[in-house]
């Protein structure tokens, strides 16, 4: 079994932290700051570090900031074969004041060239291709400029000829409803994200009822595109489905500290644990829901270890919907 990641417009997260309320038109003096490489595909890939499991990192990276960026990754000693572009790795940040608000301003990243995005394509085709090991491949995020909105549709056609490959998409908006129509092995949408893909809201007076009406909509989405549905549902737990039906998972409760980063905790943890355990889904469930939660006890990016992640999994269960 192969593991990589590719995160399409990578960031260098720095986050601000103020003792005192954030007052715009004014001067604002942080406590304190921290600076970590960001990414949806870079969190799976700290999540499998930490699980014992070195899982490469693929993406853009360049300019200045692009040296900052690797720098952080090697310091995690997580392995990266990043394509180098002529534009800047972009920045996001993060001002959190004492009242607990957060603000943001992130780049857009890019623009990508044709001649770069083609040499990522080799990279990832070299990936899919080398061996006869099945290949799983994170893929989320946001979309650079210089690419097109349907550059994971793009890709899942494309290397699902070179080999054996279960691509996983982590996206939203236009980038998820486009790599849809390709059938990826599994999308892992939140509420929000399951809505926009089925034009409704997906709620609930409960978290049973909210549970039921997101495996509805996650039934629809496997009938039509033949592709899983990992439904992340917040403190409200998650729901999976595939061609056995649904899953539902309880969340565990604990004290919210950090909730950067959760969604790709749950997703990494489940997906490992769905392998190592036989494909048991409702054991991946369980060990996904705990992970998630000890992510959430940790301040900032910082990610829990294994002892750590199997902390809560007597807390939670996972049960079939029968709807």
């Amino acid at each position: 079994m192969k593991i990589a990641t590719l995160t399409l417009n990578p960031c260098i997260d720095r986050t601000l932290y103020f003792g005192a309320p954030f007052k715009t038109d004014a001067l604002n003096r942080a406590r304190y700051a921290v600076t970590n490489a960001g990414g949806k595909g870079i969190n799976v890939a700290r999540i499998y570090r930490k699980l014992g499991i070195r899982a490469a990192a693929y993406g853009f990276v360049g300019g200045t900031t692009g040296g900052m960026f690797s720098e952080l990754l090697a310091k995690e000693d997580i392995p990266t074969a990043f394509t180098e572009t002529s534009c800047d790795t972009r920045m996001c940040i993060k001002l959190i004041d004492a009242d607990g608000t957060c603000t943001e301003a992130n780049e857009g990243g890019g623009p990508v060239l044709d001649d770069e995005y083609r040499a990522l394509k080799k990279q990832l085709e070299r990936f899919t291709a080398d061996g006869d090991d099945t290949a799983i491949l994170f893929a989320g995020g946001s979309v650079p400029n210089g690419l097109s909105k349907t550059v994971y549709r793009d890709l899942i056609a494309e290397l699902n000829q070179t080999g054996n490959l279960r691509f996983i998409l982590d996206a939203d908006g236009e980038a998820l409803k486009a790599g849809l129509e390709s059938s990826p092995w599994l999308i892992k949408p939140n509420a929000f994200e399951l809505s926009g893909l089925v034009g409704y809201e997906i709620t609930g007076k409960t978290a049973r009822e909210k549970a039921e009406n997101a495996a509805k909509a996650s039934r629809r989405i496997k009938a039509e595109y033949n592709t899983n549905v990992l439904c992340t549902l917040g403190g409200d737990g998650a729901v999976y489905t595939d061609e056995y039906g649904s899953l539902y998972v309880n969340a565990p409760h604990v004290t919210l500290r950090g909730f950067t980063g959760a969604g790709d905790t749950f997703l990494a943890s489940f997906v490992f644990a769905y392998e190592k355990n036989g494909r048991d889904a409702a054991t991946a469930l369980c060990f996904a829901s705990s992970a998630a939660a000890a992510k959430v006890e940790l301040a900032g990016t910082e990610m829990p270890d294994k002892n750590a992640m199997m902390r809560f999994v007597e807390q939670v269960e996972a049960v079939g919907l029968d709807i």
